[in-house]
């Protein structure tokens, strides 16, 4: 059979468009907080307490009457009768009436009746008595109750990405168990006669699976759960077998290779056949070579054979895919750098071009979509819209980091 060509190309926008609508929001499930860091929240996070939930030292030294030591100072200190100290966990026993104080620890509860704390730095004690070198304000180096959080406020929304300092927040509510989105399933298949794991014997003609690897693991990376089903070889029975059982098993169907024309492209006729293809070929570089199809309202995806356009079709629409699904606006990393020299692009391809950062320029990796060192000695990528023909050296560019 002769391939008739790919026909109209996507847009990179259009085919993002396209794959996002196929897919559905993820729902939510329960999740202790100490295996939360990097899912996402499903629901808001209230606060149930007053953080703190009582007044506080904000610093080592002696609770104090604001008012009693009002004009103290090094050449006229005023000295205060010293009633007891008070510990970090430990419950004062003594209120504050005037002319006492109470010496006091960073984090321990403020006595009945004083209103600031004055820095250890700023006393002298000898004998049961204080004197105070410095005058205060009320409230002054003292944590008040709900200060940091106020009982009932919002303190985290739906849809951030758990980061360890989300979960100190959590753990200061004394929460013990969340509501996150559940993990994205994905299954991957490599395709193609040609394709061998990574310990047998290599034949001329045969390559390592190296696709499946590298798409493993940006999936992990991702937070989301890879189901691998293996190879299929060039054969539609075997196509239709494991996309179908992807389909059973997964959120999401990762295919790679054997999306290119030529005798041997059977993938876009078994997805045609047990669902409907929405886009054959994109136009953006490298990646051209892509499908987008749906098999039972499940998005399948047909990647790219060669390695590095594989993975930057990955992470310029799969990513944002599992965004889309989880609810979340991830924050991705940019810098502003210079182009370490003139770049030739195409005219009507979406570019996407692999650099390096070395000595504070942007410097092009460009060994060819099948060289999977392209994407290893590259930091991240800049975007070349598909009007744009050249990049002039030294051109300040925006590097989006891996």
């Amino acid at each position: 059979m002769v391939k008739q060509g790919f026909g109209e190309l996507a847009g990179a926008k259009e085919a993002l468009k396209i794959a996002m609508s196929i897919c559905r929001p993820l729902p939510g499930e329960s999740c202790r907080v100490e295996d939360c860091l990097g899912r996402v929240l499903s629901s808001d996070v209230k606060a149930g307490i007053d953080v703190p939930h009582f007044n506080k030292s904000a610093m080592d030294g002696y609770a104090v009457v604001a008012s009693d030591i009002f004009g103290a100072s090094n050449t006229d200190p005023i000295s205060l009768k010293l009633v007891e100290k008070i510990d970090a966990g430990k419950v004062p026993k003594k209120a504050l009436t005037k002319g006492l104080c109470s010496e006091i620890a960073t984090g321990a509860p403020m006595p009945v009746g004083a209103d600031a704390v004055v820095m250890v730095e700023y006393t002298e004690a000898d004998k049961g008595i204080v004197k105070v070198y410095k005058s205060i304000a009320p409230g002054q180096n003292v944590n008040k109750v709900g200060s940091d959080i106020r009982k009932g406020s919002v303190v985290l929304n739906k849809g951030i990405l758990i980061k360890p300092r989300h979960s100190g927040v959590m753990t200061a509510l004394g929460l013990q168990e969340i509501k996150v989105k559940t993990r994205i399933k994905v299954a991957i298949i490599s395709t193609g006669d040609e394709i061998i794991e990574p310990g047998e014997k290599l034949e001329p003609g045969r390559i390592y699976d190296i696709n499946s690897r590298t798409i493993i693991d940006a999936v992990k990376e991702y937070g989301a759960i890879p189901v691998f089903l293996g190879i299929a070889r060039d054969d539609k029975a075997d196509y239709k077998e494991k996309i179908l059982k992807g389909v059973g098993e997964a959120d999401i169907i990762l295919l790679s290779g054997s999306s290119s024309l030529g005798a041997e492209d059977i993938m876009t006729d078994v997805l045609a056949d047990i669902g409907k293809i929405h886009v054959h070929g994109i136009a953006v570089k490298p990646g051209k070579p892509t499908v987008i199809a749906e098999v039972k309202d499940k998005l399948v995806i047909g990647l790219p054979g060669y390695p590095t356009s594989a993975l930057s079709n990955f992470y310029i629409i799969v990513r944002p895919v599992f965004d889309s699904m989880l609810g979340v606006k991830r924050k991705g990393g940019f810098v502003h750098v210079k182009l370490s020299r003139k770049v030739a692009s195409t005219i009507g391809r979406h570019e996407f071009l692999a650099v390096k950062l070395d000595k504070g320029l942007a410097v092009p990796v460009q060994r060819g979509s099948s060289a999977i060192t392209t994407l290893s000695e590259a930091d991240g990528f800049i975007e070349i819209p598909n009007n744009v023909e050249v990049l002039e050296k030294g051109e300040q560019v925006e590097v989006r980091l891996f």
